[in-house]
């Protein structure tokens, strides 16, 4: 079979990793395509453990913040690392999502056996199909998660209608899910999110569903499993809803399921369909080298590319899966953002220390990064309103508390009860600018739509509070001439000093970027917002008011630092580094994915984080988000070779048969776990190979491996929200045009090449 947009396979999954995942931003299902045994995973992404809490801030630490900040510029780290044990949040019922259950169908065996068996996934349309034989009749299953309508399809026939007898449950997943009865002609589903080790066992949220069946057997219940006799041919429709935001879940899904009342199976196919393709068909890329690719199961390919046979389609379709994911895990609708593993929980991280939640020294970051230059700013919204309504309420509360600062914070931990806290972790949970990090979002969405009503009235008044909360934060030190953050972790590392490691110090390089970048966000938006409209003058003289302070603040930020390695510091201080390999490359966020080092104005930056990754990726403590920001490193340094070698070796080593891209392996601390930014991290550095763009800047291939050859992306969108295609052969471009979507210009830069366009609203520019 030969379809750009298909995974499949001749065997069944084995284990979840191997699954296929489908998706509609809320409910998230793992589809195994068994035979006359399946397995489908059913989750809800509001299935959360955990209460809120007020008191998650701990009394003295904005105290204790003080005290730290006196040894450490005295450079004590000692006595700094003594006091900082006490840094911490209040962990209290914080909660994880924890998976609901499995749906389980069985056909009592015969002794016949199964042939001509294939499963596959269509990115396209969003459907998972199994198909296999057995004694000359065809048995199709198929499965999709409707968008539109809020619920789980599936259809399972023979194609002779030869009669079966097929068993169905759904059992929770370390919960108490299940189908306790009947109701209305329809199988009750119950379950509580309970677990005792982010919670106490006795708080979290109560799930209702319903499973319809349509059938030409005869249904019967028995004791939680539904049994049908007799049939030919099934059809199931079930609905999930917990009470987080809900009154009344099970009228909730109840209204869904009858909704649909009227609809056949065929007809609620083609609308989810339509509203897939809406999305998906926005882009188009095509990655070639001239040879044929050959008609291969995806497991095989991804065995192949790891081994080393060039398969440049491979990685077109991966692109495309990143989209697929975000698509399925992220829709303008859906109640709550992605969490580490999108909304698809593979039973690992609620059950070790690193909860399954919205983790914001990265990771959510990294999940969104696509959805502007790939078309999908819808996807943002789930995130943008969770911000809103959660964590800015929740991140004024932990300014003030801990910090006595104004504006709002978060740190490295996030859930939907509202956690915004210092990490309850000495090791981890000391950063303060992940809720500045992610409020860098609403700028991305700013620059690739330029809907200057967003910005008003919903992006800066967040963005506002994110700068109130840093300039507050920020101290200035007679001795340097700067303005400090800290105390604060390069996140997740540690460094040595006199032979003793240490996590505390002032001024990391990350700390420095973010403050920089949130800074500079609300200045640019300010200019983009005060010259054309009127705003009221209360809000006019407090912006003024902070942009003066911005204006001050900027030019007195510690500048990038190169080490006695050639390195870019990742410290104030030229440290040794007791984990030269460590995962996380923040001090190079100003290379990718901010635009803060022009590598062509600043080549010794460009030198120095060449360097920073030559000694990182030595024995590199592997993981999905950390491969793909080296992959989004060496696009914008231009070097093509090397981010394509990132790639394979993230192949090579992380991907899964399901091209899912996973955290280390199972023996590591992470236990192997998908995390969904390593997928639409490949997506965005991939991207980022083939065209980029910043302030008026255009970048055409900008880094083009020559093992693709040939090829297009269609699509894309660039700042400014234009969209652009463009085309190339032998290496060389071929084509490049841009549709306007508004009056603008851009600086068009190919090789050495440079030309200045001129654009207008629906008008093509081709160059």
């Amino acid at each position: 079979m030969k379809n750009r947009d298909i995974l499949w396979y001749l065997h069944p999954a084995e284990k979840w990793i191997e699954a296929l995942p489908l998706g509609n931003g809320r409910i998230g299902a793992m589809v195994y395509g068994g035979c006359l045994s399946e397995r489908i995973q059913i989750d809800e992404s509001t299935f959360w453990s955990g209460e809120p809490s007020s008191e998650n801030n701990r009394p003295g630490t904005k105290e204790l913040i003080g005290q730290i900040r006196e040894v450490l510029l005295k450079k004590d780290y000692e006595k700094a690392d003594c006091l900082g044990r006490n840094l911490t949040g209040n962990k209290n019922n914080y909660g994880t999502n924890m998976p609901v259950g499995e749906l389980k169908l069985c056909i009592p065996e015969d002794g016949r056996k199964e042939a001509d068996y294939r499963r596959s996934l269509d990115i396209r349309t969003g459907i998972a199909n199994t198909e296999f034989t057995i004694s000359h009749n065809l048995f199709t299953r198929e499965v999709f998660v409707s968008g539109p309508h809020q619920i789980v399809m599936l259809q399972f026939f023979s194609r002779e209608k030869e009669k079966f007898q097929i068993k169905i449950r759904y059992d929770g997943i370390g919960n108490n899910t299940r189908i306790t009865g009947e109701e209305d002609g329809d199988y009750v589903i119950s379950g509580d999110a309970r677990e005792d080790l982010h919670s106490d066992g006795k708080c979290g949220v109560h799930l209702n569903g319903r499973i319809r069946v349509l059938t030409d057997g005869i249904t019967r219940y028995d004791q939680g499993c539904i049994v049908i006799d007799q049939a030919a041919a099934i059809e199931l429709r079930i609905g999930l809803a917990t009470n987080m935001f809900l009154d009344d879940p099970d009228a909730i899904v109840k209204e869904q399921l009858n909704a649909v009342q009227g609809q056949s199976y065929d007809e609620l196919k083609q609308i989810h369909i339509r509203d897939v393709q809406e999305r998906y068909d926005r882009m188009d890329i095509r990655l070639e080298n001239g040879k044929e690719a050959g008609v291969l199961p995806t497991d095989e390919r991804i065995a192949r590319a790891a081994a080393g046979d060039s398969d440049p389609d491979l990685y077109a379709l991966m692109f495309q899966y990143g989209r697929y994911l975000l698509i399925a895990s992220s829709r303008e609708d859906a109640p709550l953002p992605t969490h580490m593993g999108g909304i698809w929980n593979d039973n690992i991280y609620n059950r070790i220390d690193c909860t399954q939640d919205m983790h914001i020294d990265m990771n959510i970051q990294m999940q969104y990064w696509l959805a502007g230059a790939c078309n999908l700013t819808e996807a943002y919204w789930p995130l943008f309103h969770w911000i809103k309504q959660t964590l800015v309420p929740s991140g004024k509360k932990t300014a003030g508390e801990a910090y006595g600062a104004s504006g709002w914070t978060a740190h490295v931990t996030a859930n939907p009860w509202g956690f915004t806290s210092l990490g309850w972790s000495y090791n981890w949970g000391v950063f303060s600018f992940g809720g500045a990090w992610t409020a860098a979002l609403l700028w991305d969405y700013y620059e690739f739509t330029k809907d200057r009503a967003f910005l008003r009235d919903f992006a800066y008044p967040i963005l506002e509070g994110a700068a109130q909360f840093v300039v507050d934060y920020l101290f200035f030190d007679e001795e340097t001439g700067c303005y400090m953050t800290g105390p604060s972790y390069s996140p997740e590392n540690q460094f040595s000093k006199d032979g003793k490691n240490y996590f505390l110090s002032l001024s990391t390089t990350c700390d420095i970027v973010l403050v920089r970048e949130i800074l500079e966000i609300v200045k640019k938006a300010s200019l983009e917002l005060v010259p054309a409209d009127l705003r009221r003058s209360a809000l006019e003289a407090a912006d003024l008011t902070l942009v003066e302070r911005i204006d001050h603040i900027l030019p007195r930020l510690l500048p990038y630092q190169i080490g006695k390695k050639g390195q870019l510091q990742e410290w104030m201080e030229d440290f040794e580094e007791p984990i030269p390999n460590h995962r996380h490359t923040s001090h190079l966020l100003g290379l990718y994915p901010f635009h803060q080092i022009d590598t062509e104005a600043e080549p010794h930056l460009k030198k120095a984080a060449q360097k920073t990754l030559e000694l990182r990726y030595d024995n590199f403590e592997i993981t999905s988000w950390g491969m793909a920001m080296l992959i989004g490193y060496y696009a914008r340094m231009k070097d093509g070779e090397q981010a394509w070698k990132m790639l394979n070796d993230t192949v090579n080593r992380l991907v899964k048969p399901n091209l899912a891209s996973v955290m280390s392996d199972e023996t590591s601390m992470w236990c192997g776990t998908w995390e969904l930014d390593g997928n639409t991290g490949i997506t965005a550095g991939i991207g980022e190979m083939l065209l980029q763009s910043y302030d008026d800047r255009v970048l055409v291939l900008p880094a083009l491996p020559a093992d693709w050859r040939q090829g297009h992306l269609k699509g894309s969108r660039i700042r400014g929200g234009h969209t652009a295609e463009l085309e190339w052969e032998e290496g060389k471009l071929k084509s490049f045009k841009i549709l306007g979507a508004c009056t603008d210009k851009k600086r068009i830069c190919y090789g050495e090449k440079e030309v200045e366009v001129r654009l207008q609203a629906g008008v093509w520019a081709i160059l």
